[in-house]
């Protein structure tokens, strides 16, 4: 069986841990599974403003199915040329001519703020996306909410799951003891949103101070994150190897080493809790901030338009390294809801696997 996978590859180490996680859960359910990546930020898409061109390209694979997911991949920002008018290269006409069903798995719908919302005619393209989709889903970090206030919620089409970044065989056991602490940091190259993600340059300098303060290394999830920090556990060049899409499973193992971390990124946020290793979230995005107060986490996030976000900051952070029963209840939550988000996932692949 031949299945395609359009993701982004070997720029975001989150974004390949759920495209790796995902495969992980369709080998689990389908034998032998021939995989081919898609990447949608190469070349193979630089004429996807031809419908044609978009569905004789793929339709020449002779897939028996195309698997969408990976990141978040429902924005439009950057992508007005497109003639989906957003980032997926799908619309009805598209879909409705393929020679294979698709699938779109644990899908984020990214907004930053302050930045411009869905246009109409990207919101007609998603809406066509889901209703033609064979299997639709988005992940559980508010995107469902944002599809509800657009109006293009159909409660028989769109599932709500877990990011495949939350889904492992495997886990750290329960640590009290946490020495090997790391911050994982969200820059972007757009200086605007970088801007609107803290507020201002002083909330930045805070929370640089922060960080030097507590003396944490930064784990980067992509090469945007490589400015305002100097103290990196790994070195761009380390980093540039370790997201390449073959050298993920070394990257998890490299996760595993450490203890508890502050993130800032969606998949910052939802790796290590996978993986059982605690975490406090800095929300300075919707989705983060969205992640923590809908699955039970809002004692462990802080977010950048609380007027006490700083002094909030470092008290949980204190706590989480002092304080056993606040560090307990974090194990408890997340492993009371990680059945949950194994057996959903579960669920999705199977009726993927039941309309091929």
């Amino acid at each position: 069986m031949k299945i395609g996978h359009i993701g982004s590859y070997n720029r975001n180490f989150g974004d390949n841990v759920a495209i790796l996680n995902a495969r992980n859960e369709f080998n689990k359910q389908i034998k032998n599974i021939e995989w081919q990546s898609l990447d949608i930020q190469s070349n193979f898409w630089n004429r996807q403003n031809e419908i044609g061109y978009t569905i004789k390209l793929i339709n020449s694979f002779n897939f028996d199915a195309v698997l969408v997911g990976g990141g978040g991949l429902i924005e439009c920002a950057g992508y007005e040329n497109n003639s989906t008018k957003f980032k997926l290269p799908f619309n009805k006409k598209i879909l409705t001519s393929l020679n294979c069903p698709v699938f779109f798995i644990g899908l984020g719908i990214n907004v930053f703020r302050g930045m411009e919302k869905f246009t109409d005619e990207a919101k007609k393209a998603l809406s066509e996306v889901i209703e033609f989709s064979s299997c639709f889903s988005l992940r559980c970090d508010g995107s469902i909410d944002i599809l509800k206030n657009m109006g293009l919620y159909d409660k028989s089409k769109v599932q709500e799951i877990p990011d495949p970044g939350l889904i492992y065989d495997f886990e750290k056991d329960k640590n009290y003891e946490l020495k090997e602490l790391y911050v994982q940091p969200a820059f972007n190259a757009s200086p605007t949103i970088n801007n609107n993600r803290f507020k201002g340059t002083k909330n930045l300098e805070k929370f640089l101070s922060f960080v030097n303060n507590h003396k944490l290394q930064a784990i980067s999830h992509t090469p945007k994150d490589f400015i305002n920090l100097k103290n990196f556990k790994y070195d761009r060049t380390r980093v540039d190897n370790l997201i390449q899409f073959k050298n993920t499973n070394k990257f998890i193992k490299e996760y595993m080493l450490n203890d508890f971390g502050i993130s800032m990124r969606g998949h910052g946020q939802m790796i290590p809790m996978g993986l059982n290793i605690p975490g406090l979230y800095f929300s300075t995005q919707d989705k983060v901030r969205d992640f923590s107060l809908q699955n039970g986490f809002s004692d462990y996030n802080i977010d950048i338009s609380e007027k006490d976000w700083y002094e909030k900051l470092n008290d949980k952070y204190l706590k989480m390294l002092n304080d056993k029963e606040y560090l307990n209840n974090w194990y408890n939550i997340r492993n009371e809801k990680i059945k949950g988000w194994k057996l959903r996932i579960k669920q999705f692949v199977g009726d993927c696997k039941n309309a091929m």
